[in-house]
């Protein structure tokens, strides 16, 4: 499993040291509160964390929750020593491990976290669900491809075995340490068409669509058989570029293609469920700041200006990837005809090589070829952080180390991204980020396109879940009445 889809069901099955607060309505990013780790202490100089493990955990399989098993966690993404260090693993994390010193476990049996330097927002990194907490019997038991298919976590719901393109049937833990779920079963299940899944919903077939495209909420609303959640966390919809392929190297050529595409009208295709993103930084982000002008506003007269200073001889043409279905993308087959049509208007001519959104993600993970413009991608995971700038656009974080696909090399922006990185402040560290937010403008690495409000659909006979500004609810509290 990858993407959205596979970081749900770890949700379920896992927990991490921290987590936000999905019990919550709020205006900004949810809330951090204490998971596995009860409690932690950072040092004055804001290099350790000294992290308390809630006692009386136990995972599925048996295994006892302490200390030793979350550094033995940390093992497997730092330590290539360890017998269970895992190159995978180590990959998706570096965005955080490569801020970390060491790790221990300390007499007190606290579980101790030495920073290489002050990073205020690294506690904010540990809700990932990719840092959620592996029983360590399995860690020193399995490879990677056998952890995915028996997990065993600390979560509220237990698996006996997932397997590729089946249904997943997750059972509740009884024992679970926040307290018994209200549902005795999940079922995850794929259906890739969007009508079908809309009738499925309306049938009582399923009870919930955990991201629902635009389509499917015009079809839903005003059905008193369904309730819509519009949670809108921070997130940001985009083609990344290849920033190193010919044709698109020069910066001049990648600021024309966002000056090319009109934004409104995708907003239109999408009833308002798409909000135009004329940036690097989106709405929820903490560098985010009201009243600030558009960068990129739909001016084709603009983008052809550019194009002829860059030299380019048009009609001239580009390749792209973009996923033909998936959580966030029912309409990506529209929204990439738009897009089309746009940079059509200007004299460029765009391919689109649509396929499975697991698909794409394993061609693009190393990093595009040369033959590869780019691809029509989504991002939620750390989106309102500041630094989650720096995990898109480090120099720094290019694969395999990172996931800058397309070879984006500012060198301004590493001074930047380290002095915002150190800075304690919130609101200095913000004027920081957004001076790195300019220079990605300007680059114009992606092109920028729009914020999804990432609704949810709801059977009106389900309840528990809140519209926290996450793409995550808090799978205790779901329950279905008769």
């Amino acid at each position: 499993m990858t993407g959205t889809i596979g970081l749900r069901v770890s949700d379920a099955l896992y927990d991490t040291l921290v987590r936000e607060d999905l019990a919550a309505t709020t205006a900004g990013a949810a809330e951090l509160q204490p998971a596995l780790a009860e409690s932690w202490v950072i040092s004055e100089d804001g290099l350790q964390y000294d992290f308390v493990i809630r006692e009386g955990v136990e995972f599925h399989d048996g295994a006892v929750l302490d200390a030793a098993a979350v550094k033995l966690n940390f093992d497997r993404i730092l330590d290539e020593s360890s017998p269970v260090f895992s190159e995978a693993a180590a990959a998706n994390m570096k965005y955080l491990t490569r801020w970390i010193a060491a790790t221990e476990v300390t007499p007190e049996g606290t579980f101790r976290v030495t920073l290489l330097q002050p990073f205020p927002e690294f506690e904010n990194l540990l809700i990932d669900r990719r840092m959620g907490i592996i029983s360590p019997t399995l860690l020193e038991s399995a490879d990677d491809d056998t952890i995915a298919a028996s997990p065993s976590g600390t979560g509220p719901y237990t698996s006996e075995g997932i397997a590729q393109g089946k249904d997943i049937t997750l059972t509740r833990n009884e024992d679970y340490w926040r307290g018994v779920p209200e549902t005795p079963q999940l079922l995850f299940t794929t259906i890739s068409d969007a009508n079908t899944m809309v009738s499925a919903l309306q049938t009582g077939q399923i009870d919930v669509i955990l991201s629902a495209g635009a389509g499917q909420i015009s079809q839903l609303e005003g059905s008193d058989t369904v309730t819509i959640q519009y949670p809108e966390p921070a997130n940001s919809y985009f083609i990344r570029l290849n920033t190193q392929a010919e044709g698109i190297s020069d910066p001049r050529v990648r600021q024309a293609l966002n000056f090319a595409v009109d934004r409104e009208g995708i907003a239109a295709v999408t009833n308002g469920q798409a909000l135009p993103l004329t940036g690097a930084i989106p709405q929820g982000n903490a560098a985010w700041e009201d009243g600030v002008s558009s960068e990129y506003d739909y001016d084709p007269e603009r983008a052809r200006e550019l194009l002829a200073e860059a030299g380019v001889e048009t009609p001239f043409s580009i390749s792209l990837m973009a996923p033909s279905e998936g959580p966030g993308f029912s309409q990506s087959r529209e929204v990439m005809s738009l897009v089309q049509e746009d940079f059509a208007d200007v004299g460029v001519d765009l391919d689109v090589q649509f396929m499975e959104f697991t698909s794409m993600v394993a061609l693009e993970a190393p990093g595009y070829t040369p033959d590869i413009a780019g691809s029509f991608n989504g991002w939620t995971t750390g989106t309102d952080l500041a630094y989650w700038l720096e995990n898109m656009f480090s120099p720094a974080l290019v694969p395999p180390t990172g996931v800058n696909r397309g070879w984006y090399d500012d060198p301004a922006l590493t001074d930047i991204f380290a002095a915002g990185r150190a800075e304690q402040d919130p609101e200095a560290r913000a004027d920081i980020y957004r001076q790195a937010g300019a220079i990605i403008d300007d680059g114009a690495p992606w092109v920028f396109l729009y914020q999804d409000r990432l609704p949810r659909a709801f059977s009106s006979s389900v309840s528990g879940p809140v519209e926290a500004p996450s793409v995550f609810f808090d799978y205790t509290t779901l329950q279905k009445s008769a």
